[in-house]
């Protein structure tokens, strides 16, 4: 039975799916065909697959997971001699309960964070899910009143809590063990970025993956009738799923298509940026302190996340 031996375990809207991407791309490297399996984190769970009528505000919604070990092992069935095998899921970087099953399961493994100023990651995750039609609430500073939704899901507010969430991993786990990266370095220089990743995994550092396709972009949708032909939601990818599954892998896999599909979506998608003084707001009423201490965890100067302006 084959483990990864290397995970991404988050954090979500900061950049993994790109670096997904394009670390599979390394012919050393094995990325399990599903992104996101979950499985440390919520191992032995049942899943909701009905966002809409058995779970309308998405606590449990993540019909992609795999949450047996015996379906886990299979992510890898595929593995051919490659040097490392790796999975993504950024559910891992804040679910209590994923350190423990690391340690039990991969002791061994490598695990690397990709972190991104909370403020701002949490307005990404916002635009996201307007995106998707399935806000929280209706307005973003609705997040400033403690005790709602956005408190109450761990992938809004709490998602953002670096400090603790990252000391779980450095209590179990060798810090030798743990890569913590940063956002703004993947957007700055994305082929440093990767090359310092693939030497982390011990491959060959000097493979270029091809980084052009920018993955994931949220934003409030412009047309929803365009939306219905191209959007994440489609007809038509709906209706192809069902139809013929092998077809829309395949558009997965190819950088080409992807490209042409994104840049079409991101057409559609208007961006309005987070205020100044919104941001101002959030970092002094909510991630400050995390700021501070995650940045003394790390050894990291991460005084610019204090920074209202951007």
């Amino acid at each position: 039975m084959k483990y990864p031996n290397f995970l991404i375990i988050g954090a979500g809207k900061s950049g993994t799916t790109s670096v997904y991407q394009a670390i599979k791309q390394h012919p050393d490297v094995f990325m399990s065909g599903v992104k996101e399996p979950n499985f440390f984190a919520l191992e032995g769970q049942e899943k909701t697959t009905g966002y809409d009528k058995e779970d309308p505000d998405g606590f449990n919604f993540y019909p992609w997971a795999v949450t047996n070990l015996k379906d886990y092992h299979k992510l890898f069935e595929t593995v051919e001699g490659q040097k490392a095998i790796g999975e993504s899921s950024t559910m891992y970087q804040y679910m209590p309960k994923a350190p423990k099953n690391i340690k039990k399961h991969i002791p061994e493994a490598k695990l690397i964070a990709i972190f991104r100023n909370p403020a701002d990651r949490l307005y990404s995750r916002y635009l996201h899910l307007v995106r998707e039609n399935r806000p929280p609430t209706p307005n973003f500073e609705d997040c400033f009143e403690r005790g709602n939704l956005w408190w109450q899901k761990n992938d809004l507010v709490q998602e953002g809590f670096y400090y603790t969430h990252m000391k779980r991993y450095f209590e179990l786990f060798d810090p030798s063990q743990i890569k913590i990266m940063l956002y703004e370095d993947l957007r700055q220089n994305p082929v440093g970025f990767m090359q310092e990743l693939f030497e982390f995994i011990d491959v060959d550092k000097t493979f270029v993956p091809d980084m052009s396709v920018q993955y994931n972009v949220s934003g409030k949708i412009k047309n929803k009738y365009v939306d219905l032909l191209i959007g994440q939601q489609s007809l038509i990818r709906r209706g192809l799923e069902k139809i013929s599954p092998t077809l829309i892998q395949n558009v997965r896999e190819s950088r080409g298509m992807q490209k042409i599909v994104t840049n079409l979506r991101k057409k559609n998608l208007e961006r309005v940026p987070l205020s100044n003084e919104v941001r101002k707001r959030l970092i002094e009423e909510i991630y400050k302190d995390e700021i501070v201490s995650f940045g003394n965890l790390i050894q990291r100067d991460l005084s610019h996340w204090l920074s209202y302006e951007k």
